[in-house]
């Protein structure tokens, strides 16, 4: 699906990149997009911790191999892993800012692309099992999430 099809996701991905002062495409832009329920996810608890934060820098590293491309330079990988550590540490401190444009446009977005649903729900049950299990806060941001973003329909 092409981005301008989710209009909200077209706009925020503008209005982001252009705050941001970086370059990510489409597919690498979407991507961060679906992983920020599972930032909030992260910081329903009020804390990141030590195995949380190795649980995202750890898909940041996986981010950076599957989605680096030629235009990044020679250091391609590491280049799109460090962008994604730092967006993603930049979303946790920024969570006010960017929380209700992040979930409009991906609701918006999972109207076209139902697939993403799926890897939206397992991240973050990934990222709140990530400590010690799934605290109380995490499992209410979680059914929180899946309501409002309908990720079982």
């Amino acid at each position: 699906m092409s981005i301008e099809k989710a209009t909200k996701i077209f706009q925020l991905k503008s209005e982001y990149l252009n705050e941001r002062n970086i370059d990510l495409d489409e597919d690498q832009f979407i991507y961060m997009v679906n992983l920020f329920p599972s930032l909030l996810v992260v910081l329903s608890d009020g804390i990141v911790d030590k195995e949380e934060w190795s649980t995202v820098k750890s898909l940041a590293k996986i981010l950076g191999k599957e989605f680096a491309t030629e235009n990044l330079g020679k250091e391609k990988e590491e280049n799109l892993t460090l962008i994604y550590k730092s967006e993603f540490r930049y979303l946790l401190k920024n969570r006010e800012e960017w929380e209700n444009k992040f979930l409009e446009a991906l609701r918006e977005y999972f109207e076209h692309n139902n697939s993403s649903k799926e890897f939206v729900y397992e991240t973050m049950v990934l990222f709140a099992a990530a400590s010690d299990g799934i605290s109380e806060e995490e499992q209410t941001m979680i059914d929180y999430l899946n309501d409002y973003l309908e990720l079982n329909n």
